[in-house]
């Protein structure tokens, strides 16, 4: 395992759309260890969750995990998940305004809209299919992490550039 390279924001490799992940190459030695260097890299950034191309890796694969995060200190706890070839159905056409933050662009905050339920289909690290629901911040971080997949970032949703703000402001005026 090794940290990797958070990629920043101007990195053309951030509005790559990435390509699915034979599943034969799911359980290479090379693989495994890539998905054990994203989950290390995730979590040494506090990090809700990492895709591929934030690593230079243009791979359709994403990792998220809440545990106690300080970038996250009042939000919803769920596992670690690991999706690889993911998909997203949405569970239904109500939006929240969501604020959030990426590795990708660090020290900043923006409000958007998101699905609070949905449907996260993937294979695992194992090539094992899955399907689960979910709620709730672990739904956001799902579909802000998928949006990575396809060369999409927070910016390009938020509906207002005004909401956009550092951290510190954020956390003076917004929470």
């Amino acid at each position: 395992m090794a940290l990797l390279e958070v990629l920043k924001m101007g990195n053309p490799k951030l509005r790559e759309i990435c390509e699915e992940i034979p599943l034969k190459e799911i359980n290479t030695e090379t693989f495994q260890e890539f998905i054990d260097s994203l989950i290390e890299t995730q979590r040494a950034a506090n990090g809700a969750g990492i895709a591929a191309p934030q690593v230079g890796r243009l791979q359709r694969v994403f990792t998220m995990e809440m545990t106690k995060n300080p970038r996250y200190p009042n939000k919803e706890t769920f596992p670690l998940i690991i999706a690889i070839n993911p998909e997203i159905e949405i569970i239904s056409s109500e939006l929240i305004d969501s604020w959030e933050g990426c590795l990708s662009i660090p020290g900043i905050r923006g409000q958007l809209p998101r699905y609070p339920k949905i449907k996260l289909r993937a294979f695992d690290r194992s090539a094992i299919a899955f399907e689960i629901q979910l709620e709730g911040f672990a739904a956001i971080v799902a579909q802000h992490e998928l949006d990575h997949l396809n060369g999409v970032l927070l910016i390009d949703r938020m509906a207002d550039m005004k909401t956009l703000t550092f951290q510190k402001e954020y956390e003076t005026y917004w929470i």
